[in-house]
């Protein structure tokens, strides 16, 4: 994985919890290069502290996102423009609003979209429809 990225929630969480498939985003920010960016929304930290919450508890999520947080290896975007790109995206297709939200934000941001898996609801939309950004997947 190199170059600008707008990493879902789905990936940088594999990161948090040190899964194989977190090692690739690891070894990413190890290795960004100057001028790359790698970037998220803030319903994507609303998410992983949600899914952080229900796989160990609440600590543990507070611990791994002000770390993550903290270590300023990642570009949150919270701004009406996103809102309004993720509604717009959110309008068209069907899937869920986080994953819109890491679309939207890989459009702003210039970036591919990064997930950890192939779900069946963005392949089939992939499929009916290419994105206007380019998505990528962990497991690939």
């Amino acid at each position: 994985m190199t170059g600008n990225t707008a990493l879902d929630s789905s990936a940088l969480i594999e990161y948090l919890i040190g899964t194989k498939a977190g090692e690739t985003v690891r070894e990413y920010f190890e290795t960004l290069e100057p001028g790359e960016t790698s970037n998220c929304s803030i319903l994507a930290i609303s998410e992983i502290f949600y899914v952080l919450c229900r796989l160990r508890g609440v600590t543990f999520a507070e611990n791994k996102v002000n770390d993550m947080l903290r270590s300023q290896v990642l570009k949150i975007y919270s701004t009406t423009e996103l809102a309004i790109e993720t509604g717009k995206i959110t309008c068209e297709r069907a899937i869920s609003l986080a994953e819109c939200s890491s679309i939207a934000t890989a459009k702003l941001a210039d970036a591919k979209a990064v997930f950890a898996k192939k779900e069946e609801e963005l392949t089939t939309e992939m499929e009916r429809k290419p994105f206007d950004v380019e998505i990528t997947f962990l497991e690939e």
